[in-house]
């Protein structure tokens, strides 16, 4: 009786241990293309966009491809600072150096639009640049709260 109430014991504690377990956070599967068009879908843009590939956005926003395991953006002409960007990173260390990478170029946009279209300087200063795991997402809309919003949505669903 003794060892069958020490076996209930233990086989508890291991579906408590279990069920804890499971209530972690779980790290979105996140396809940078569906999540591109999915987010420029539920966000407002002024500019005229295009879409852009993998190799497209490592080039625009200036992120090493060796961090990068796949990658899409929209982004905008140049008459306004507007882009959206979704990264899948090789790993987590790299997601932070494409995070990074992001926010030289946010700081850099900030000081070319300054002059040239200094109305462009407040969508760049309240970018959104969010990581989560190894994906990174950046948007500068025209509405960066509700691009907040959604991006947060995509990356917890």
């Amino acid at each position: 009786m003794r060892q069958q109430m020490k076996r209930c014991a233990a086989a508890l504690a291991a579906a408590l241990c279990m069920t804890v377990a499971g209530c972690g956070k779980q790290q979105a599967e996140i396809n940078p293309a569906d999540a591109v068009q999915q987010l420029k879908d539920s966000m407002s843009f002024t500019d005229q966009m295009t879409d852009m590939d993998s190799a497209g956005a490592c080039r625009f926003y200036d992120v090493d491809t060796e961090l990068v395991q796949d990658s899409a953006a929209y982004v905008g002409s140049g008459a306004t600072a507007e882009s959206l960007a979704v990264f899948e990173a090789t790993d987590a260390d790299a997601a932070q150096s494409i995070a990074d990478a992001l926010q030289t170029f946010t700081d850099s946009w900030i000081k070319g639009y300054s002059d040239y279209k200094p109305e462009e300087v407040p969508k760049l200063e309240s970018a959104v640049l969010e990581q989560d795991g190894v994906y990174v997402v950046f948007c500068v809309t025209a509405d960066n709260a509700a691009a907040k919003t959604a991006v947060q949505d995509l990356l917890n669903p």
